[in-house]
């Protein structure tokens, strides 16, 4: 079965690949990501290429340089 994936601000959902089902998500501010072959809704999600899996990974990154880099500044200025 094809699943269309369908993206809202950082979630993302899975939707039976119907054009009037991602007609109706599009009308909700959700964005076309890409179109997947999985046996459910989970798999679809599991089946999404891995550069759009590893954007959560660098902003977690990014805020954990942040972070120690604040850290470390304070602990200089004391």
């Amino acid at each position: 079965m094809k699943f269309y994936i369908v993206k809202k601000d950082q979630q993302l959902e899975a939707i039976p690949a119907e054009e009037e089902l991602l007609e109706s998500y599009q009308n909700n501010n959700y964005k076309y990501v890409n179109i997947v072959s999985a046996c459910n809704k989970q798999d679809a999600l599991k089946r999404l290429p891995s550069m759009q899996k590893s954007n959560k990974k660098w902003v977690i990154i990014g805020v954990n340089i942040a972070v120690v880099s604040i850290f470390l500044t304070i602990s200089t200025i004391n």
